[in-house]
This record gives C-alpha cells, structure tokens and sequence, in this order.
C-alpha cells in the first residue's frame, strides 16, 4: 500500500549536526523511521594536500552584481568542481535571507537545508560562502569577528571551505582562519592588489 508521509531530515553542515527539519511531504511506499543524514563528504587523501582555489573573472563579476544589488549585505554560496587539490569556483547557491541590513545579513535555514540537499543529490560540495560589506575599498573587505567565527565553525567541522568579502567598489578578500588560502584568478578585468585580494574592474574600466 502507497502511503503519505514527512522525511525527517537531519542537517550535519561540514560535518555538524546543526538541526533538524521535516520536509515537504511526499508518496512512499512505506514507513520512514530513519532519519536522513546530509553529510559534507569525508576528506580524502589528495584534500590534505595544499589546495588551489581557481576562479574566472567573469564568474567573480557576477558574484559582486549578485551582493552589491541593494545597498543590504547579502550573501550566498558557491559550489563547483574538485580534482585532487584543485577547487573550481563556479556557480552560485543562492540563499533565502531572515534578515537583512546595511550591516548583516543572517539565512533561513530551511534554504541553507535545501539548497545542502540539492547539493548532495548531485555530489557537489559548498566550496565558498561569499558576501558583501557595506564600505568602499580593499580594508572594508577585512572580515568582521563575526566572520571569523562563521570561518572558525567550519573550520573545526573539517570543512575546507574559504570566505570572500565583496566591497562595494569592487574589491574582493579570499581568506581563512588557520591556512591562508591559496587563490588563482584567471581572465581578464580583475588585478590582484596583495595576497589574495583582488580589484574588479567595474563600468567603463573592464
């Protein structure tokens, strides 16, 4: 007999059991009583190496569009492709927000729940978690101590995860907490101006 029934899903985000939600409900064939676990995948061998973070300058220009489009904070996350030490930055996971200002920005976490799902489905990984801060210049992309204890969290989850700060004239900021990352980007219409801190090239500049 075909039953209606919830999913109880638990969420561990980079290895951190963090909540619980019951999802939409769908037609099974039987009772569910496990909870369904969404996992970041376990560190292999060749991510223990020294990784190398690649980005195009097109995609970092659609991220800076996709922040600064309100004077609010906003923030999003970033998947892409792994091989061996190589992280690809390329699509943006876009989240639903339950709060937003000049001066944060917080998600809903039944969006941080789904879009993890969805990821998973297809073997992805959250690779970036990329946001804007409201001032103009390269030290306005300095992280803030909230910041640095959302890097920490990840951190001592195993998560291999990096941070980017949007400024609102176009700079960006790569960075971690306890192995500085080691970012490439690549094309045209961005300079790099010191160690993992970059100047988009906006209007009548690219």
């Amino acid at each position: 007999m075909v039953d209606k029934c919830k999913t109880r899903m638990t969420l561990a985000l980079f290895g951190l059991r963090i909540l619980s939600v019951t999802v939409a409900e769908r037609w099974h064939t039987e009772t569910v009583d496990e909870a369904t676990e969404v996992t970041s995948q376990p560190a292999t061998a060749a991510e223990a190496k020294p990784l190398l973070f690649l980005v195009n300058t097109l995609f970092l220009h659609d991220c800076f569009t996709a922040l600064t489009k309100t004077e609010d904070e906003d923030l999003h996350v970033v998947t892409g492709s792994i091989a061996d030490n190589i992280r690809t930055l390329e699509r943006i996971i876009p989240l639903r927000l339950s709060s937003q200002s000049t001066v944060g920005a917080e998600t809903d976490e039944q969006s941080v729940v789904e879009q993890l799902i969805q990821l998973n489905r297809f073997g992805l990984l959250p690779l970036g978690y990329f946001h804007s801060h409201p001032g103009c210049g390269p030290g306005e992309t300095e992280p803030s101590s909230t910041d640095r204890s959302t890097q920490a969290a990840f951190e001592k989850a195993g998560s291999q995860i990096i941070g980017g700060i949007f400024s609102r004239d176009g700079f960006v900021r790569f960075y971690a907490n306890d192995v500085e990352p080691n970012v490439r980007v690549v094309g045209e219409g961005v300079k790099e101006i010191e160690k993992n801190v970059f100047q988009l090239a906006l209007g009548k500049n690219l």
